[in-house]
């Protein structure tokens, strides 16, 4: 275990100093929630909207005869309550482990480059990668676009990776992150697909 934080402590700082002024632009701009505010927006009114999605979909092709306005409330349900999950969760495993993020670690605090401040006290697990991973993989199956869930799954990604490059995670915070992102969106599915079984049924 010793090894395995200190190779993440060591990759952590890697990747926070393989850097470039454009580098620092742009991953300072993908860590901001409130730049992402209008992608969020979109794809709520798009779940409302049934030629968003795909002839794959669930709601294509189990319930194109049911109130649109109802499809879209159980798409909406299912990625707020996997957004809640994932950002609950979270906060609840951040102050129950207290791992220091990286620079209010006394051991490496001070060679870690703090582009955004080192944010607050503990940071495992990311809330970042797994709100956003969960946000990426729901919607994708969800809508079933090929064109959505590369975008999204590439933008969730990157947000992950800012998140080291800022000094604000180290990888395996990021990774637990992601793999947390990932389960609660299966779980955000599994409730979407009961949902509609329910609605395919009125």
């Amino acid at each position: 275990m010793d090894r395995l934080i200190e190779f993440d402590k060591q990759l952590l700082l890697a990747i926070n100093h393989w850097t470039s002024p454009w580098a620092d632009v742009v991953m300072h701009t993908l860590s901001q929630v409130a730049v992402w505010f209008p992608m969020y927006l979109l794809v709520a009114v798009a779940l409302f909207f049934p030629k968003v999605y795909s002839q794959r979909s669930i709601a294509r092709r189990d319930c194109s005869d049911a109130k649109v306005w109802l499809v879209g409330l159980c798409g909406f349900v299912a990625v707020l309550t996997c957004y809640l999950l994932t950002d609950h969760v979270s906060d609840i495993v951040r102050n129950t482990v207290c791992r220091f993020r990286p620079g209010h670690d006394p051991e490496i605090g001070s060679l870690v480059r703090l582009i955004d401040g080192p944010g607050n006290l503990y940071g495992f697990f990311s809330g970042h990668a797994a709100n956003t991973i969960g946000f990426a993989v729901l919607t994708s199956l969800i809508f079933r676009r090929k064109a959505w869930s590369i975008f999204s799954i590439t933008w969730a990604l990157l947000v992950s990776y800012s998140r080291m490059y800022l000094g604000r995670h180290y990888p395996i915070d990021v990774a637990t992150g992601i793999l947390c992102g990932v389960i609660f969106a299966a779980a955000g599915y599994w409730l979407y697909k009961f949902l509609m079984k329910r609605l395919s049924h009125v």
